[in-house]
């Protein structure tokens, strides 16, 4: 496991869904920028952060669900016999995308403001998850990471 190469695939891929999501709010105009539904769950559970800190909350939680997430994908095409590539990073992509609305319905319960659409937020959420998992491989494979290899090439 090469910690600095997953953390950049996290990090990249986190963007990259980002993006998306920031583009199709900017087009549809609704909010499915998961920065700012992560500052409302963090309202919703009684933590507010103060100053700038309540801006950038939700970038971090953000991030570390991203890198969670990277991680896993990692231990999968790893320690199963899951063949590491598109194929699978699609499939775990709807994975993670499933698990991710699952996740988002439980939160909707407890901590989002009724003005948001849910039944787009999560159509844009699983496809955000897809494009997600596609950019781990992209990113894993210009490293030249292999997660399946016993041996890692030097970033």
């Amino acid at each position: 496991m090469n910690l600095l190469k997953i953390f950049i695939a996290a990090f990249s891929a986190t963007n990259i869904m980002t993006t998306f999501s920031y583009l199709l709010s900017a087009t549809y105009k609704r909010l499915f920028k998961e920065p700012v539904m992560m500052n409302f769950v963090l309202e919703g559970i009684g933590i507010r952060l103060k100053g700038r800190w309540n801006k950038i909350g939700g970038w971090i939680a953000h991030y570390i669900i991203g890198f969670a997430i990277v991680i896993s994908y990692e231990a999968v095409w790893r320690y199963t016999s899951v063949k590491f590539g598109f194929v699978s990073g699609i499939i775990m992509g709807v994975i993670t995308g499933l698990i991710g609305i699952m996740c988002w319905r439980a939160i909707y319960l407890t901590s989002i403001h009724e003005d948001v659409s849910r039944r787009s937020y999560y159509i844009q959420l699983f496809f955000g998850h897809i494009i997600f998992a596609c950019a781990v491989v992209i990113a894993f494979k210009i490293f030249k990471y292999d997660p399946i290899s016993k041996i890692e090439p030097y970033l």
